[in-house]
């Protein structure tokens, strides 16, 4: 990406993806199931799941592919129920928070409850 143009998804790509996929399983612009552009508003993972799980799973000695594999496996499997409810509540509060301020960025609003 550069001066913030959006994401760019080839038509090699996207044969691969139809052929391997289908167009129900895929989520782009360039599909049937859209996403937001650029929209970390909407994708709270990217704050918390993903960092959450980057410091577990290099805590420890990865040398392979493997160990890599294996630690991010062993530890997406140890969330618990409550931390994904806690994430899924997050969630909506952050959609209801969007309703509410009709699609506007919500950065200056506590999303912490």
């Amino acid at each position: 990406m550069q001066d913030g143009a959006p994401p760019h998804i080839g038509l090699c790509v996207q044969q691969f993806l139809r052929q391997h996929f289908t167009n129900d399983r895929v989520i782009s612009h360039a599909f049937p199931t859209a996403w937001p552009l650029r929209s970390p508003d909407l994708n709270p993972s990217d704050f918390w799941l993903w960092g959450y799980l980057k410091s577990l799973v290099y805590r420890g000695h990865l040398i392979t592919l493997t160990d890599l594999k294996d630690s991010i496996t062993l530890h997406v499997r140890s969330i618990s129920v409550d931390q994904l409810r806690s994430a899924v509540e997050q969630t909506l509060h952050r959609l209801q928070t969007l309703h509410l301020e009709e699609g506007n960025h919500i950065e200056q609003h506590s999303l912490h409850r």
